[in-house]
């Protein structure tokens, strides 16, 4: 029997990504918060009563959750969550980010350090990874997620815009950064979960690239015009980049920049969930 997985805020860009790759091993019920998905639940984050009813009725193995919306709402909905899966031994997967490093951009990150975030988001993150950890240890698993990209996602749709209207695209030539390939945050949440892992994983290429080089290449791979960049520079070079350091995952699931621009041209006429 398939096992179930609640995934929690399904309709978004990470959550169809995921949803898309577990579909055909997992019996997957989906949650959204604007509408009602296919075979699934509306729900808000405003509304964690309304996620406990759910839980209750649907009592799902794993529960994803990809959830957006008002931190301080958010922090409340996942410790409602916490509450009901730690006393059932039951698992969770949160999708972070890299910004719970961005009070220090002065080297590449790995699971290992100590978290340091400067930003509104970052400090979220880190709050609700930190309460999640105290209440679930070994039940939780954290995925964080560098700047993610496919041939749909935001990141392309903002060049391709900027490209056609000409108007001005801000860029940062002294960052230095590394991406996640969208798809291959679903292949990471196969294995984890066939495999039976936990703790913090980095969905990240193992290289980073000069930022202002990755928009150009990435145009020119996707063959969209350059937009007229407008460089914003700093003082120093920056680092946001978080490195994947966990040996339980194969070779064959890591990606190097490279990789990510092949992957790029090469599916560049396929349709990719949005």
């Amino acid at each position: 029997m398939r096992r179930k997985v609640l995934l929690i805020g399904a309709n978004g860009f990470v959550g169809q990504i995921i949803a898309e790759s577990l579909k055909d091993n997992f019996q997957m019920i989906p949650t959204a918060g604007h509408h009602k998905p296919e075979d699934g639940y509306q729900l808000a984050v405003e509304e964690p009563n309304e996620l406990v009813n759910i839980l209750s009725h649907e009592n799902p193995e794993i529960v994803i959750s990809s959830i957006r919306g008002n931190y301080q709402a958010q922090l409340e909905f996942h410790k409602m969550l916490a509450n009901w899966l730690a006393p059932k031994g039951k698992r969770l997967i949160y999708i972070s980010t890299a910004n719970v490093f961005d009070g220090n951009l002065s080297k590449p990150w790995t699971e290992d350090d100590l978290l340091n975030p400067k930003s509104d988001y970052g400090c979220f993150k880190r709050d609700c990874e930190n309460m999640l950890e105290s209440m679930l240890g070994d039940q939780l698993t954290v995925l964080r997620l560098a700047a993610v990209w496919n041939v749909n996602c935001p990141r392309v749709r903002q060049l391709e815009l900027h490209s056609h209207s000409g108007e001005p695209y801000r860029t940062y030539p002294n960052y230095m950064i590394n991406v996640t390939f969208a798809e291959q945050i679903g292949e990471y949440t196969k294995y984890i979960l066939d495999h039976n892992l936990h703790g913090i994983f980095h969905v990240a290429t193992t290289d980073t690239v000069n930022y202002f080089s990755f928009e150009k290449m990435v145009c020119k791979a996707l063959k969209i015009k350059l937009p007229q960049f407008v460089a914003e520079a700093a003082s120093e070079k920056i680092f946001f980049a978080i490195l994947p350091g966990r040996k339980e995952i194969p070779n064959k699931l890591q990606m190097t920049v490279s990789d990510v621009l092949s992957a790029l041209k090469s599916t560049q006429n396929q349709q990719f969930p949005v």
